[in-house]
């Protein structure tokens, strides 16, 4: 048997507030609760979701301190179609959420918001001609690094 990655199961998000987080992922991402986890205290400081359309599950973690250290940071980024940004943008817009721009990234077009605790999602398309239109025939980016997205309570440019 080959020790082969056949995809992705879940993605962990480290929360300081779990039921105002699952709001927003619900609201914004929509997401739909799939199980609860309690700790061993019997308090629930852990959620899994399934993500409509998509074959893993993002789990929200309620832990202040580690989110706090993930302010700003861009820990994953979940597949979209070049079409479907301008249809986040819209969506964004619709519910209030700051995001930035979408922007020509290393292999294809990105656009970027973040959750209540500043912990940067990316919405990525990717292009093969963009691909190797940045990244050449060495392998190596060639283009600037983005912008991260103003985080909640900020303007957007």
């Amino acid at each position: 048997m080959n020790a082969v990655l056949t995809g992705v199961h879940h993605l962990k998000i480290w929360v300081s507030d779990l039921e105002r987080s699952r709001s927003w992922y619900e609201r914004v991402l929509g997401l739909e609760h799939h199980t609860s986890f309690q700790d061993e205290d019997g308090v629930v400081r852990g959620m899994s979701f399934t993500v409509p359309g998509a074959a893993f599950q993002i789990a929200l973690r309620e832990n202040p301190d580690l989110a706090r250290a993930l302010f700003d940071a861009d820990p994953f980024a979940l597949q979209v179609t070049r079409e479907g940004l301008d249809a986040w943008v819209a969506r964004l817009d619709g519910l209030g959420v700051p995001h930035g721009p979408v922007f020509r990234a290393s292999a294809g077009h990105a656009m970027g918001f973040t959750d209540p605790d500043g912990v940067q999602i990316r919405l990525y398309a990717p292009d093969e001609e963009v691909h190797a239109a940045q990244v050449g025939s060495g392998g190596v980016y060639q283009g600037q690094a983005p912008e991260p997205a103003p985080a909640p309570g900020r303007d957007r440019d």
